[in-house]
């Protein structure tokens, strides 16, 4: 590595097939975007749930801040209804003042009072900020409390709990894994169980579930499939490509909290984005299959992924030949990034499965920063990733600026809070934000993944052009 103020440095080889990746860990202060930027953008996908933040005003003022756009974000009229800085209408907040005694059942009842004028509610989000718990409020007992009265499911999240490893997809994962928890059980009676023949790919490809349990190949009967992640079209297009390849998906989440999949020990659940560890802990806790598979972000990513479902779900396609054509058919977007050198700065998650494709693709990535590394729950993306690119989890944002101007890359993903710096020292920079609301997942997803990094540099050359 090139950076020299680093506070701690852990090297942690792991054998990749003969070779090692080295993951330092500089245990230092990574540049970050709250959590409770996200909540807009998740009530959009939360159609019949409210979302209620308690907070002290200084937490309600940074997420109505955080409401607009970030820097490197591009601000698309057509998105934008309103004014387009406001928050969701389904995102309201409870103000905690500092000298507030928590008494029982207070907040419970300014809940109550929030959730008093939405019709058609399934299902209440309690979003409590750091400040909740520092002022001595039981979160958890007040939304059992608040979900007593309101006859209604309220379950609380902590997604800004402070300290390190904090990732902006965080409360994401908390509310996919609250409504994982709220998923009735049974494995739904529409799959008809048919006989297929044993294949030898199961043995190659790893998934996690809880030891006794009779899997596909003992039974002989196809099992339901459970998305977890993604936006509502590649959710769409992964359906799609899981259904040509035999495999029915049973449902998804996020989604309406009156139409959530049946989830048990029948279930097999599907994890498509790199973040939600805690969701996918919670399936497991179910006693789902949480399959453990490369996620389906790139076209080898997701010929993986297709593959390893359809064996579990006892279907057993093979997706060589089509991820081949898939491939061909991106050749000229990839002569457009070959050889292009890419900077993660890190703060979504997303950073290691992408930086997987667009090595694939022909790009080098001199470096994938990220807040939180689970080593168990990626380990199939870091064993793929190879040893040339240097992972760096928690990493220090004034080294990796340091790193950032020595090297010189072609790009910088970055997170909002470094893009402007970064641009400034005159590097050329795409915004992580831009990554996370692309849509990335499936073969239309990395199509949309190398469309944006080559418009990105036609763009560059194009200014370079003009000599201003």
């Amino acid at each position: 590595m090139l950076g020299r103020r680093l506070r701690r440095q852990e090297r942690s080889p792991r054998k990749i097939t003969g070779e090692t990746l080295t993951i330092l860990n500089e245990s230092g202060a990574p540049d970050v975007v709250s959590p409770l930027h996200g909540l807009s953008s998740l009530a959009e996908r939360l159609p019949d749930t409210l979302l209620v933040v308690a907070g002290t005003r200084a937490d309600v003022h940074l997420a109505q801040s955080l409401s607009v756009p970030l820097p490197g974000t591009p601000l698309d009229p057509a998105e934008q209804s309103g004014n387009g800085l406001s928050v969701h209408p389904r995102v309201v907040f409870v103000v905690l003042e500092p000298d507030e005694k928590p008494s029982g059942g207070a907040l419970a009842s300014r809940v109550i009072e929030a959730a008093a004028g939405f019709r058609r509610t399934e299902l209440v989000l309690l979003v409590a900020c750091r400040s909740a718990a520092l002022l001595g409020f039981d979160v958890e007992f007040e939304a059992e409390l608040a979900g007593r009265r309101l006859d209604l499911p309220v379950r609380p999240l902590a997604p800004d709990v402070g300290g390190s490893g904090v990732l902006y997809t965080d409360l994401e994962d908390s509310a996919i894994r609250a409504l994982v928890e709220l998923c009735p059980r049974g494995v739904s009676g529409s799959g008809e169980e048919r006989s297929y023949s044993k294949g030898s790919l199961l043995g190659k490809f790893p998934f996690r579930g809880r030891t006794g349990r009779r899997t596909t190949t003992e039974t002989g009967v196809r099992r339901p499939v459970v998305l977890l992640g993604a936006l509502p079209g590649p959710q769409e297009e992964l359906a799609a490509e899981l259904a040509r390849a035999g495999v029915e998906v049973a449902g998804d989440l996020p989604g309406a909290a009156d139409r959530l999949p049946p989830l048990d020990d029948g279930t097999i659940v599907a994890v498509v984005d790199p973040y939600l560890v805690a969701a996918s802990r919670a399936a497991e806790d179910r006693g789902a299959t949480v399959v453990r598979s490369l996620l389906p972000i790139g076209v080898g990513g997701t010929a993986r992924f297709v593959q390893d479902v359809s064996t579990l779900a006892g279907s057993g396609a093979s997706e060589a030949g089509h991820a081949r054509r898939v491939w061909e058919s991106l050749e000229p977007l990839r002569s457009r990034i070959r050889g292009k050198r890419i900077f993660f700065t890190g703060d979504t998650g997303l950073e290691i499965p992408l930086a997987r494709f667009l090595v694939d693709a022909g790009a080098v990535v001199l470096e994938v920063g990220t807040p939180r590394l689970d080593r168990r729950f990626l380990a199939p993306e870091l064993s793929a990733l190879g040893e040339d690119v240097d992972v760096v989890e928690s990493p220090e944002w004034r080294a990796q600026l340091e790193r950032v101007d020595t090297v010189r890359p072609d790009v910088v993903v970055a997170s909002p809070g470094l893009y402007v710096p970064l641009v400034a020292r005159g590097h050329l920079c795409r915004s992580s934000l831009d990554l996370l609301s692309l849509g990335v997942h499936g073969y239309e997803g990395a199509r949309r993944i190398l469309e944006l990094f080559a418009r990105t540099f036609e763009r560059a050359e194009k200014l370079d052009t003009l000599n201003l």
